[in-house]
């Protein structure tokens, strides 16, 4: 795949991702993760593996009173079955509307979907 095909699947999961945040499909968050993936939130420990990320999802957004999530990638660089995304979250959470900029490494799987491997983020000022 060339690097314009990568962005539109990318694309199209970050929109699943968050359609699955809005509907608290905690399960569905974390199949777009390998099974070995981890998630590196801020001030927080390292989560590794699916059932231990889908976890973390339940519990951050219950704790944040999470209801939305948009990603945009900003930067995308393809490396054959590997892919490095810089982008920008825009979060509704029970406090109000939040931003957040994030580190994804994605790996396209021997099924060929493209999923998060290694996942991080932190806040960023609102413009």
């Amino acid at each position: 795949m060339n690097t314009d095909e990568v962005r539109k699947v990318i694309a199209e999961g970050n929109r699943s991702f968050g359609a699955a945040a809005a509907r608290k499909d905690y399960v569905g968050m974390a199949a777009f993760y390998t099974e070995d993936a981890k998630v590196l939130p801020p001030d927080a420990p390292i989560v590794s593996g699916r059932k231990a990320i889908e976890e973390f999802w339940r519990s951050a957004a219950n704790a944040l009173g999470l209801t939305d999530i948009m990603l945009k990638t900003v930067d995308l660089e393809v490396a054959g079955d590997v892919a490095y995304e810089i982008g920008e979250a825009d979060l509704t959470l029970g406090s109000g509307q939040a931003k957040a900029k994030y580190l994804v490494v994605w790996l396209r799987s021997r099924d060929g979907q493209w999923r998060l491997h290694r996942d991080i983020w932190n806040g960023m000022p609102a413009s």
